[in-house]
C-alpha cells in the first residue's frame, strides 16, 4: 500500500460589482408645461452627455407631467447601468457639483453578472488546489521525502460568504473553496 499525505487547501476571493444601476431625475414647475420641460431638458441633456461619456450602458430614461393649481411639473428620471463603483462615484460626484437642486440622485442598487460569479468561483476552487500542492509539498521537504502524484482532490466546502470582513457588504462578494487533496509520497 502506498504511502499518502492528505492536506486541506483553502482560497478566498472578493470580487466587486460589476453591474450597477444608477438613476438621477430633475424636476421642474413653471406655468406652463412646456416651459417644465423645456427647464428639464437643459438639465437632461448634460446628465445623458456625462453618462454616455464615462461608459453607463442602457440608458433609459421615463417622465411625468403633472399640474397642481396654476403650475405644471414634469419629472424626467434617466436609469443606466454602470460595471465599476468608480463610474458611479465620478457621476454621482459630477452631478452634485455641477446640478441645481432640482437634480435628484438616487440610491444605486449593486448587483453581480451570473459569467462574473462563475468565474470567481472557478479560480477560487484552482487556488485553492495549488495552495494545497504548496502545503504538501512544504510538508515533505520537511519530512525529506518526496511529493508524488495527487491520487484524490475533492471539495469540502464553497460557499458565497454572508458576510465577510474582506468584502464591503453591498458592492463586494466574497467567495471561499476548500479542497482536500491526497498525495502519494515516497
Amino acid at each position: 500500500m502506498a504511502r499518502t499525505i492528505t492536506v486541506i487547501g483553502s482560497y478566498g476571493e472578493v470580487v466587486q460589482s460589476d453591474r450597477i444601476v444608477f438613476s438621477i431625475s430633475c424636476t421642474s414647475s413653471k406655468t406652463t408645461a412646456e416651459e417644465a420641460r423645456q427647464s428639464v431638458a437643459k438639465r437632461q441633456e448634460y446628465i445623458a452627455q456625462s453618462c454616455k461619456n464615462d461608459g453607463a450602458k442602457e440608458l433609459k430614461e421615463n417622465s411625468l407631467l403633472t399640474k397642481t393649481a396654476d403650475m405644471f411639473t414634469f419629472i424626467k428620471e434617466t436609469q443606466m447601468m454602470l460595471n465599476s463603483v468608480e463610474k458611479l462615484d465620478l457621476l454621482r460626484n459630477r452631478f452634485v457639483e455641477k446640478l441645481d437642486s432640482s437634480v435628484r440622485i438616487h440610491e444605486a442598487t449593486f448587483g453581480f453578472r451570473e459569467k462574473t460569479l462563475a468565474d470567481v468561483s472557478k479560480r477560487a476552487f484552482s487556488n485553492a488546489c495549488t495552495i494545497a500542492r504548496e502545503k504538501a509539498t512544504h510538508l515533505c521537504s520537511n519530512l525529506d521525502v518526496v511529493l508524488g502524484e495527487c491520487v484524490k482532490i475533492e471539495e469540502v466546502s464553497s460557499e458565497w460568504m454572508a458576510t465577510s470582513s474582506a468584502a464591503n457588504n453591498s458592492t463586494e462578494r466574497e467567495y471561499r473553496s476548500s479542497v482536500s487533496a491526497q498525495f502519494i509520497i515516497q
